[in-house]
């Protein structure tokens, strides 16, 4: 059986488009299938968890027809049940998770491609965060598809999302400049932070620190590449930080982010590793798959069991 998790009003109700027209499809009446359509945030979630305790042994596949939000949400629902496998058509206005991973075509194509059964493994990541300096209550962890950032990049998201102007230019189909607009926002008034990193068990304190980026992929913020290269794996994830830089230096970065020309930086470093823990004393902002937060300090791992991702365009 397969179940669809739809958000209808995902990409100013392109999610809504498109799962009506995949009804339409004969390939849709051969399959056995049941719909939910999610109601508010989170509600993904709920569905999630829902669907695999109705029908625990049943499920060939998740659908998810909606942007990244929706898709982490189910990540989240489904949880430790990597033995489920998960879909996804893409109906965002980012969709960096599609995008890397090769999720290509239109509806129909991908929703052709779940059927046949065309897959990649995929590997989570991991993290759980503490709201509080020294608190010894954490989170229970959490897992992300794209992306974990704390700092400027964070703080953008953070804008992105409450800016008057968002309904406006997503309506003209130009989301990808909302980041843009929001960096220069942001810029005006950020202020490095000191942090305490501990890499794979090696403690380190940085300051001026502007950010820390942990991806899946390349991609996010609607397609910009923040780690080029980046190919997804067990056990191992790149982090990317950015201290010790100039206000200006910073928007050029920026400017040359969609090509990941900002990876030539001198303030810009890249390294993998299998673990990583930030501490700040001041309250950290934090982004993760796009959805914003805070915390004093945060842990990140990758999962070493993989789930399978259908509707890859190979």
């Amino acid at each position: 059986m397969y179940i669809f998790i739809v958000n209808t009003v995902a990409g100013r109700g392109q999610g809504l488009k498109i799962f009506n027209k995949l009804k339409k499809q004969d390939i849709f009446n051969q399959i056995r299938s049941r719909s939910f359509i999610t109601e508010y945030p989170g509600h993904a979630e709920l569905l999630a968890k829902q669907a695999v305790k109705m029908y625990p042994s049943k499920i060939t596949s998740i659908i998810v027809i909606g942007g990244d939000g929706t898709l982490h949400e189910v990540l989240n629902g489904l949880g430790n049940y990597n033995n489920v496998s998960l879909s996804f058509i893409p109906a965002g206005s980012g969709n960096d998770f599609a995008r890397g991973y090769h999720i290509k075509g239109n509806p129909c194509e991908i929703f052709k491609r779940i059927v046949e059964g065309k897959s990649k493994s995929f590997w989570p990541g991991s993290f759980s965060v503490n709201e509080r300096v020294n608190e010894r209550r954490t989170q229970v962890p959490r897992l992300f598809a794209n992306s974990i950032g704390f700092g400027f990049d964070a703080e953008i998201v953070k804008a992105a999302q409450h800016a008057n102007y968002k309904r406006w230019i997503n309506k003209l189909r130009l989301s990808r400049i909302i980041y843009a607009i929001a960096t220069v926002d942001v810029l005006r008034n950020f202020q490095p932070k000191s942090v305490d990193l501990v890499v794979d068990g090696k403690k380190k304190k940085i300051d001026n620190v502007w950010m820390v980026s942990v991806t899946n992929h390349p991609y996010y913020g609607g397609g910009m590449k923040i780690i080029p290269g980046t190919k997804n794996q067990p056990d191992v994830f790149p982090v990317l930080l950015v201290a010790n830089i100039s206000p200006w230096k910073v928007l050029a970065l920026f400017l040359t982010v969609f090509w990941g020309g900002h990876i030539r930086f001198k303030e810009v470093s890249v390294e993998y590793v299998s673990s990583l823990q930030v501490y700040s004393e001041s309250i950290l902002e934090y982004q993760v798959d796009g959805q914003s937060g805070t915390c004093h300090s945060c842990r990140i791992t990758k999962e070493s069991n993989a789930r399978e991702i259908y509707g890859i365009a190979f």
